[in-house]
């Protein structure tokens, strides 16, 4: 019985070594929805969304995911549409998630703001929306108000302190028009003056009237606040009438792809706010170089190139929401992940330091504003201010 009992478990041990250890059963991942615009006016940020969300995912996964579980980002499609948007958070709502990001416009994230009043976390994907303090929505950046400042600070400070403004008339071009006077009524900005400020239907496809009008004028810069499709019509009519002064404009159209696109009618001049990871190394902290080093090797990783613009508005707000699910685990209740996220501070991203203390939803101060200018001829960006957009030169270049 003895040398029976041996054989077997001879035999036995040989069947496990011949088939090698079991597979191993994937686990069923954890879902987090988003909605974005893959179609309409705003897909050109929204296409560059998606593949941000892919390669965070990736990276999440690559290092453990959720204890142990793995993550999976499903996108929603609102065709930049503020309706459609609604109708997603309506569906998806009735699910009962932890956590939805989006939407990736001012307008979107505004309609939506609303429904996520008692819950769930709503990480919208840009800074100009104002979220109730303490409340479930939070938006990725730098609040607006102190991020027109750096913009408006990085102006005066070259100089440029008789400017124009174009705007487009939807609920984003409506913030962002509160925000900028909001900053020119600011003391330091007193010297500052608006000598020409116009607006247009963002579906507009012809502004020459509004350029006419700024180029004969006697402004130094001018502030284009519009992204996506209807930039490319603004800056395309500006050259057709022949105004060629700086343009400084929103992060939202940091897309390299998008700029190329308008290579033949670039201004020569064309400043945006960047995120912080893009200061040369030796003005970063020991955990920026930390957080750019292991952004950048999370894309490489993934055969991609991160795009200022829309890469760490995904970064950051996901990379916060992962830390709070690995603290508090898949079970974890929007409630539980609200308060997390309200508690964060001393977090470095790669937009800068993040307190959420302050209650203002977003954890950035104007601190966090770099200033960036884009050659196409590298189709890179590369800052031209440092923090607070305070210029690393002055004078036209």
């Amino acid at each position: 019985m003895r040398k029976f009992r041996s054989a077997a478990v001879v035999l036995a041990l040989g069947l496990i070594v011949a088939l090698g250890p079991a597979p191993a059963v994937p686990a069923t991942p954890y879902n987090i929805d988003v909605i974005i615009s893959l179609t309409g006016s705003y897909a050109f940020v929204g296409n560059q969304q998606a593949d941000n969300f892919k390669v965070f995912e990736d990276y999440a996964n690559r290092t453990g995911g959720i204890r142990g579980t793995p993550i999976h980002f499903v996108i929603h499609d609102d065709q930049s549409s503020p309706a459609n948007a609604v109708q997603l958070s309506t569906q998806l709502l009735a699910n009962h998630p932890a956590v939805v990001f989006g939407s990736d416009g001012g307008s979107l994230c505004g309609a939506m703001m609303p429904l996520f009043k008692n819950g769930p976390v709503n990480y919208c994907l840009v800074p100009s929306i104002y979220p109730p303090k303490d409340g479930f929505v939070f938006s990725a950046q730098i609040a607006l108000n102190p991020f027109v400042n750096g913009m408006i600070r990085y102006l005066r400070l070259r100089g440029w302190k008789k400017i124009a403004i174009i705007t487009s008339t939807d609920g984003s071009g409506l913030v962002d028009d509160t925000a900028t006077k909001d900053s020119l009524g600011l003391l330091e900005n007193s010297g500052m003056q608006v000598l020409q400020w116009e607006h247009f239907n963002p579906t507009d496809v012809n502004v020459n009237a509004q350029a006419v009008r700024i180029k004969n004028s006697d402004a130094q810069a001018v502030i284009v606040w519009v992204s996506g499709t209807p930039f490319g019509t603004v800056l395309r009519n500006f050259n057709d009438v022949g105004l060629n002064l700086p343009v400084e404009t929103s992060n939202a159209n940091s897309q390299v792809a998008q700029l190329m696109g308008y290579a033949k009618f670039l201004p020569s001049e064309m400043v945006m706010p960047g995120p912080a990871y893009l200061t040369p190394p030796a003005v970063q902290t020991p955990a920026l170089r930390k957080a750019t080093v292991d952004f950048f090797a999370a894309y490489a990783a993934d055969g991609k190139t991160p795009q200022p613009g829309s890469a760490p508005s995904v970064w950051d707000p996901a990379n916060i929401v992962l830390s709070g699910l690995r603290k508090l685990g898949t079970d974890a209740t929007a409630d539980q992940l609200r308060q997390y996220i309200l508690s964060v501070h001393n977090f470095t991203g790669v937009e800068g330091t993040y307190d959420f203390r302050s209650g203002d939803q977003h954890g950035l101060t104007d601190d966090a504003v770099v200033l960036t200018s884009f050659n196409p001829q590298r189709q890179s960006f590369s800052a031209v201010s440092g923090p607070g957009g305070i210029p690393m030169h002055t004078g036209a270049r």
